[in-house]
């Protein structure tokens, strides 16, 4: 390998890693006065009507929390990864409309995960979230990971990953 080629490399290495430490750090100060239980969030229901245990589901597996609104132009293209996990996923859509509307935007989409449809931001301002979209890891009944804005498919593997690591 040449040398401006080595240059390059070490400098792209440094930016990524730079930029992991930036986004880390806004990760923590976003989500500083989050509450960690579950249980804030009370009783959940799907827009099925299914009802849903995030305490009970999160024991077993890590549990990805996806925050959205069909109104969002990040969710747009996180939507579609967070669709691909395979991991148990709940979605909370924030004041996206009646259950109908959300269900009609799903459906266009494409999209099978569990929606929970907050249309009054009940539920969002109970977690403290002001920004769409929003990733959560539950794990043993409890908020662990927390990110905010885009996040790609590997990003959110890693988050489930950890959680996983830090369950033994």
């Amino acid at each position: 390998m040449s040398r401006p080629w080595r240059k390059r490399l070490r400098s792209a290495i440094g930016y990524l890693l730079l930029l992991a430490v930036v986004v880390t750090a806004v990760d923590l100060w976003r989500s500083r006065d989050m509450p960690t239980a579950l249980a804030v969030l009370g009783p959940l229901a799907t827009l099925e009507g299914e009802e849903v245990d995030l305490a009970e589901l999160s024991r077993e597996e890590p549990v990805l929390i996806y925050v959205w609104a069909s109104w969002c132009g990040v969710c747009r293209f996180v939507s579609p990864m967070v669709n691909l996990v395979g991991a148990p996923v709940v979605s909370i859509a924030i004041a996206s409309g009646p259950d109908a509307r959300v269900a009609g935007y799903l459906a266009h989409h494409g999209y099978d995960f569990a929606v929970v449809n907050d249309e009054h931001n009940i539920l969002a301002r109970r977690l403290g979230i002001q920004v769409t979209p929003t990733l959560l890891v539950a794990t043993k009944g409890e908020l662990k990971y927390a990110t905010t804005g885009f996040t790609t498919l590997p990003g959110m593997y890693l988050r489930l990953w950890l959680a996983r690591l830090g369950r033994d």
